[in-house]
């Protein structure tokens, strides 16, 4: 079965799993609770409690549960997963790279540190990287000012996936008005990072409005691959189009 948990904070929800978990239990009390939650907020942090007396998933479960994944997958913010369930937290942890937002498992005996971590308002980040295994597509979206260490964090999600797919289709930097670089060492680690993962990419495109992108494309015209090219920040849909064809 399936429980709601009262977690107090700011777009946080908390299921419990418990027994046997069916696909009823997905759609009378997961999905419904999720649905009226988005009503009232953009981005969710959920917490899944999957204590000691879980049991099993059956089939049309594991099947909802996907559902659940696809149907709200730009809307996770935060997901703490709790258990002390090996094959549980390994698959969270192999698949955790595939999700937009944060992804963070704990064991049992700190469920209330799961809270407070959901709970806990982070600093917004200077680069957040996603990576969509069925397109093979990596969006950097810079907030500021880039730093050798965003592009330490971006090789930290992007390498492991090259390294399981071998090439990237495409990566995309999408930003409305490109923030630029802390130095010009900085800007010489964004060519490093060009330069190390050019032979795994197919194609660069670069989203935004700033004009001071074209050095971007400049930069591009150095390497034998990938194949660089600029969009408006609202052709997001196009560039991925232009990667894929």
């Amino acid at each position: 079965m399936i429980k709601v948990l009262n977690v107090i904070g700011k777009n946080v929800i908390g299921f419990e799993l418990s027994g046997k978990v069916s696909g009823e239990d997905y759609e009378k009390v997961l999905m419904p609770t999720l649905k009226s939650e988005l009503h009232k907020n953009d981005k969710l942090k959920v917490l899944y409690h999957v204590g000691q007396d879980f049991d099993s998933y059956d089939f049309s479960a594991m099947l909802d549960d996907a559902k659940a994944g696809f149907m709200f997958f730009l809307k996770w913010e935060k997901i703490a997963v709790v258990s002390d369930i090996g094959w549980i937290i390994d698959g969270v942890k192999v698949f955790s790279f595939t999700v937009p937002g944060k992804i963070k498992t704990f064991n049992n005996n700190q469920l209330q540190e799961a809270k407070k971590w959901l709970i806990k308002e982070d600093k917004k980040e200077n680069i957040k990287v996603t990576v969509d295994a069925k397109t093979k597509i990596a969006i950097l979206e810079p907030n500021s000012a880039l730093s050798k260490e965003d592009f330490a964090k971006a090789k930290e999600i992007i390498d492991p996936f090259m390294q399981k797919y071998e090439k990237l289709n495409g990566l995309i930097i999408y930003t409305k008005d490109f923030p630029g670089w802390n130095s010009f060492s900085e800007f010489l680690a964004h060519v490093r990072f060009i330069e190390e993962h050019q032979k795994h990419i197919k194609r660069l495109a670069f989203v935004t409005n700033s004009s001071l992108i074209d050095i971007g494309e400049e930069i591009g015209k150095h390497f034998v691959s990938p194949e660089v090219k600029k969009f408006d920040y609202d052709q997001l849909d196009s560039a991925k189009e232009w990667i894929l064809s």
